[in-house]
């Protein structure tokens, strides 16, 4: 993807994406740090974060539950549970097709998120 390529829209309809997340219930902090950005979190850009800021902005999550699986079970670091996150168009959540087919970029407000969350299952290898 070239920097000119990115579009940034806001979810219009019902969506449903995948996000690996560290923890297995949304009442654990965890899971809330799971929803913060890198940018929010005071990580430092790294990859395509270096070269578009508003990607360190943003979410990494999967149009489905086997690629957001994959990943983990090849990142554990990053987290071994999978929530599926129902997101509805009255709060703003914005998307764009970025990365390998079915990676998605994420922006919305952490508890928002939290709230989207319909449900977290673990990753099996």
């Amino acid at each position: 993807m070239a920097a000119g390529d990115l579009v940034v829209a806001p979810v219009h309809e019902a969506t449903v994406v995948y996000r690996i997340v560290r923890g297995a219930d949304r009442s654990a902090p965890a899971v809330l740090d799971s929803l913060r950005s890198h940018y929010e979190r005071g990580a430092p850009p790294r990859g395509y974060e270096r070269r578009l800021a508003v990607i360190h902005m943003g979410l990494s999550v999967f149009s489905t539950p086997a690629a957001a699986g994959a990943m983990a079970l090849k990142w554990p670091m990053i987290g071994t549970f999978i929530a599926e996150l129902n997101l509805e168009p009255e709060h703003g959540f914005c998307l764009a097709d970025t990365g390998q087919r079915g990676h998605w970029t994420l922006w919305g407000r952490p508890l928002q998120l939290l709230d989207s969350i319909a449900d977290i299952v673990h990753v099996e290898a």
